[in-house]
């Protein structure tokens, strides 16, 4: 898992979530309608929810479309049940994940999405700083680039098929290169 995220700081987050913040994820569920449509349309049978936090995705699922027919895979680094090496799925969704990964590793952690997305990818990444900070005062987010340097970024890996930059936010879906 180190390729992926250091020990120092998972244990970090893991200090986070346990003393600050219990509701680590909750900006998906506004795009699951749009998310479910893709899903439909591209004829998915499963999901990775990849940066799970508190399965709000699969929540919001459940609720909104309760005779869904897919599979959803959640994995979360810092929650111990989630944290396994997850297979790939038809289509993943990473929703403001990336801006958390360290800096060293977002070259790996791109790397593994990519690896784990058979056909259709759902990237939602901000480009600011966040309201919050670590016990240790650091700001939630230790990736903070402009849209121009993730949209090189993921063109390494992906095929753009649609992307929207706002003030906040680069929201794109992908395909991995083949």
């Amino acid at each position: 898992m180190d390729k992926y995220i250091s020990k120092e700081y998972l244990d970090k987050i893991v200090d986070f979530r346990k003393n600050k913040y219990k509701t680590w994820g909750g900006a998906v569920s506004g795009k699951v309608p749009q998310i479910y449509k893709y899903i439909v349309q591209e004829d998915c049978k499963s999901v990775l929810d990849y940066g799970s936090g508190n399965s709000d995705f699969k929540k919001t699922v459940e609720k909104l479309y309760p005779d869904y027919d897919f599979k959803i895979v959640e994995y979360e680094p810092s929650i111990p049940e989630l944290n396994i090496d997850p297979g790939a799925c038809d289509m993943t969704i990473c929703v403001d994940v990336l801006e958390h990964v360290e800096p060293d590793k977002i070259d790996n952690v791109l790397s593994h999405i990519q690896e784990k997305t058979n056909k259709l990818c759902f990237l939602s990444i901000c480009v600011v700083e966040s309201y919050g900070e670590f016990n240790d005062g650091t700001n939630l987010h230790i990736l903070v680039k402009p849209v121009e340097w993730w949209t090189e970024k993921l063109n390494e890996k992906f095929d753009t098929i649609n992307a929207v930059s706002t003030k906040f936010h680069l929201i794109t879906w992908v395909k991995p290169k083949q």
